[in-house]
């Protein structure tokens, strides 16, 4: 059975992930990543064989279902990485809330199976 104790504790589990995901900000919705590329002139060392080319820091996300990249400057680098960062941090917290309420349901049914009694008597 159920206790209510259980349950006040998976309350307040998901009050604490609440509370840390509406301070959670600013964030930027996609997935940070740095990549090398060929410039395409032929001249350049990057053309070479087995050059690995220019390293490039990009941003790619989901619009509309389209997948959308953009390349970054250098100033906006370390923001960018922070902020998708805090981002998936933001993602992870609402699995775990969705766990957290999951197991709230299964802990109020044993629950509610234990302390309601049958309408006949029995």
């Amino acid at each position: 059975m159920a206790t209510p104790r259980e349950i006040k504790q998976v309350t307040k589990r998901i009050a604490q992930l609440v509370e840390t995901l509406v301070e959670m900000n600013p964030m930027v919705r996609g997935s940070f990543s740095t990549v090398h590329r060929r410039c395409g002139k032929p001249t350049c060392w990057c053309a070479g064989p087995g050059q690995m080319g220019h390293e490039s820091t990009r941003i790619t996300w989901t619009e509309n279902g389209t997948s959308r990249t953009r390349t970054l400057r250098e100033e906006d680098r370390d923001r960018l990485r922070k902020e998708t960062e805090t981002y998936r941090r933001y993602r992870l917290g609402r699995r775990q809330i969705r766990a957290e309420e999951s197991l709230l349901e299964e802990l109020l049914d044993a629950h509610e199976r234990a302390a309601a009694k049958n309408p006949a008597g029995d």
